[in-house]
């Protein structure tokens, strides 16, 4: 059965319930009100005409009562002496008979089908003689109110199903159709087809429902996209992994084979390779190479492990540690005639050594092997950063952009002979991102090479 009609169904006879119940309540207590209500009007206007023939004479206050009776018609009056004789009202024969004793003689005979007594006192008169007073009340027939209420019960009842169905009708109607237009959102949800900028009208429990529901679709709809992300970055990490495989076959592949051959010529001792000491030198060159590859390999292995949130911080002087950095590229820098220009402020930072050692050998590490011969590298160190810059062909946005994914290298050829592999950058970038630190890489203004900007603003504790 459907929402609606059960809802029907039910309000209708909730309604009939209802009808039926206060009719019932009706049926019997406004008998029982109405006598009570008369008769208590009834006691308060014999207590005023008690209080009026208080104290008069016997004829006056026989046409007192007289009067009451005829004004009133809803009370008899009897009044005896002290011998207990009715001396009102007087019941004569009809040649001696009263007009007024015989008017209400008649009245009382045909009121007198259901008397209640009303009050019993005795009051004295203008001579001072006792008399007993006795006021009764005439009910009227309470039956026929009831069989008036029985002839018009089916009327009632039908006019209120009436009303009340065409009531109950509107109301399951509208009650389950914002029921229904709930169901029909949701049905739009499953397949996310729901607009997501609906807005909930109303505050009733029903709306509240389509609120939550409301806030549960967003939700949904932001861990969809969040899974979405993960998932290309899931993607993205599968990918590198798989262009690491390539790259460290090639790497390793193909200094290998080099190896093998200088090996073999000077196992044979034939041609060039008889200058064994100057080979030997090439074999050492390109087994440290490989070193580097596998040591950049394992210490990515350990940022990308649990643990790589957790660093230890100390405070310690970064100028030092620049100017410590400067002897391992002194030799290459030689070879290749460059020229630093360093300027340096005494800075004392606080943070992981080691990490920011790294950070700063590969940062130099690139600015050297990528500058030109004879170029310049400049190194300038303040409060808020550390800018390292090389004259060197400027990058591309295109590869800017792409220069901290691991592995990449926008220029293969070049990377593998100056002994590139393709990681540093991007072991940089880890380490930044584990010591809370923002950089940036981009071309100098005048296009002649590229500047990074490590910023220093949060690790910063001492300045000279």
């Amino acid at each position: 059965m459907r929402t609606r009609t059960k809802t029907f169904m039910f309000t209708s006879v909730v309604i009939a319930i209802v009808i039926t119940f206060s009719f019932g309540l009706l049926y019997y207590f406004l008998p029982i009100v109405y006598e009570n209500d008369k008769k208590a009007k009834a006691l308060v206007a014999a207590e005023e005409v008690i209080e009026k023939i208080k104290n008069q004479p016997v004829d006056r206050i026989k046409e007192i009562i007289s009067n009451e009776e005829i004004t009133q018609g809803v009370t008899t009056w009897s009044i005896k002496n002290s011998k207990d004789q009715v001396i009102y009202p007087v019941f004569t024969t009809v040649e001696n008979r009263k007009t007024t004793d015989y008017k209400n003689a008649q009245f009382v005979v045909a009121k007198a089908t259901s008397i209640l007594p009303l009050v019993t006192t005795i009051i004295n008169d203008s001579e001072g003689k006792k008399y007993t007073v006795e006021v009764s009340m005439f009910s009227e027939p309470i039956k026929e109110v009831k069989e008036t209420l029985l002839k018009i019960y089916p009327f009632i009842l039908g006019l209120s199903f009436l009303v009340g169905g065409i009531g109950a009708y509107i109301y399951s109607y509208w009650a389950t159709k914002r029921v229904r237009r709930i169901s029909n959102r949701t049905k739009n949800m499953v397949v996310l087809e729901e607009s997501a900028d609906y807005v909930v009208k109303g505050k009733d429990e029903i709306s509240e429902l389509e609120s939550n529901i409301q806030f549960l679709y967003h939700s949904l709809l932001k861990n969809i996209q969040s899974l979405n992300l993960e998932l290309e970055k899931s993607n993205a990490v599968e990918l590198s992994k798989s262009e690491f495989m390539r790259i460290a076959s090639h790497e390793l592949k193909t200094p290998i084979t080099a190896m093998l051959g200088i090996i073999e010529g000077m196992i044979l001792n034939v041609g060039r390779f008889k200058d064994r000491d100057h080979y030997l030198n090439v074999c050492k060159e390109i087994l440290e190479s490989q070193s580097q590859l596998v040591q950049d390999v394992l210490f990515i292995s350990k940022l990308e492990s649990i643990e790589k949130f957790e660093t230890s911080k100390e405070l310690f002087s970064i100028t030092e540690l620049l100017n410590e950095t400067f002897g391992l590229f002194e030799l290459m820098s030689v070879q290749k005639k460059l020229v630093f220009e360093v300027k340096l402020s005494e800075i004392m930072v606080e943070s992981n050594r080691e990490d920011m050692k790294r950070i700063i050998t590969n940062i130099l590490s690139n600015a050297v092997k990528y500058t030109k011969k004879q170029g310049i590298v400049s190194i300038v160190l303040t409060s808020d950063s550390l800018m390292v810059g090389n004259q060197c062909t400027p990058m591309e946005k295109e590869e800017i952009d792409k220069i901290c994914l691991p592995f990449y290298r926008p220029d293969y050829a070049r990377a593998r002979k100056d002994g590139g592999t393709g990681l540093g950058l991007y072991i940089v970038s880890q380490l930044a991102l584990k010591n809370e630190l923002t950089f940036i890489f981009e071309p100098m203004e005048n296009k002649t090479g590229m500047i990074f900007t490590l910023s220093l603003t949060s690790i910063v504790r001492v300045t000279r």
